[in-house]
């Protein structure tokens, strides 16, 4: 009984694991088929008047980026974190928690009360974090 268990959990790990794979894939060349890949100073001219710095803006960018394994050109100020390449049928994506310890680092960091549940977007984590010049 044990060892059916054990061998129920194992399959059922790796069935997962390929559907969230199949997911991401899909998301990836979703991005790649409908959107042109930005360069850093078109990334930085989403922010042009924002008065936020532009060190600030490519590294909190590219954080989201590598925690989610996308490549930050495909990324836009609009994309929902809660999207970006899991699965749906996940609420707790153990990608979104780590972004979420992040931001509570950078929040202690910065010293200012950050309405974490408020930020829901690419844009409203690089707005709440990045630095003013």
């Amino acid at each position: 009984m044990i060892t059916f268990l054990i061998i129920s959990l194992i399959l059922y790990i790796i069935v997962y694991k390929s559907i969230g794979l199949i997911h991401k894939n899909k998301y990836l060349n979703k991005l790649k088929d409908t959107r042109k890949y930005l360069s850093d100073q078109e990334i930085l001219a989403f922010y042009t008047n924002s008065k936020l710095s532009e060190i600030s803006i490519l590294e909190l960018w590219n954080e989201v980026a590598t925690n989610f394994d996308v490549p930050p050109g495909y990324l836009r100020p609009e994309d929902r974190l809660a999207e970006m390449g899991i699965l749906q049928i996940v609420v707790d994506d153990p990608k979104l928690e780590d972004l979420t310890d992040i931001a509570i680092e950078r929040e202690k960091v910065l010293n200012k009360p950050i309405d974490l549940e408020s930020i829901s977007t690419l844009d409203d984590y690089i707005k709440a974090f990045a630095l003013k010049t």
